[in-house]
């Protein structure tokens, strides 16, 4: 993941941990209970279309969060969740699980530059093939003394 879809996704995330925190924002069977209520989809989609934030990349991470993999997300709100409390143990597992995408793409990052420096110096130094190391005259065999 992109380090600013990953930024994007912990404002999200961050943003849906703010609006949990007060137990009546939470509610479970529809997205919206219309007296500023949301499950945990239906914050996710309001809070994304509000502050114009791609949520595909916080869905994943809430995805990787889950109890159990493959768990969707509006089933684990409606059936599994018993409190605000749990929900936003989720969200911020969701976070940290971004905080360690991020730091495994700047290893890499790292990574790759040490690799492409490394690739870089090898071809500024003289070659140690063989073929550029053998003499340019033919090689004439000589005669051993019986």
């Amino acid at each position: 993941m992109p380090e600013t879809q990953i930024a994007q996704a912990v404002q999200l995330l961050d943003l849906m941990l703010e609006h949990f925190a007060d137990d009546g924002h939470w509610t479970r069977g529809r997205y919206d209970d219309g007296n500023g209520g949301h499950c945990l989809v239906g914050a996710l989609l309001h809070l994304s279309r509000k502050h114009r934030l791609p949520r595909a990349p916080a869905i994943a991470l809430l995805q990787d969060a889950m109890p159990r993999p493959g768990l969707p997300l509006v089933h684990f709100n409606d059936a599994c969740c018993d409190s605000t409390a749990e929900l936003r143990s989720i969200i911020l597992k969701a976070r940290h699980l971004a905080d360690d995408h991020a730091e495994q793409d700047r290893a890499a990052a790292a990574a790759k530059a040490w690799l492409l420096a490394r690739i870089g110096k090898k071809r500024r130094t003289p070659s140690t093939d063989i073929v550029d190391a053998a003499p340019n005259e033919p090689f004439v065999p000589k005669r051993l003394a019986a």
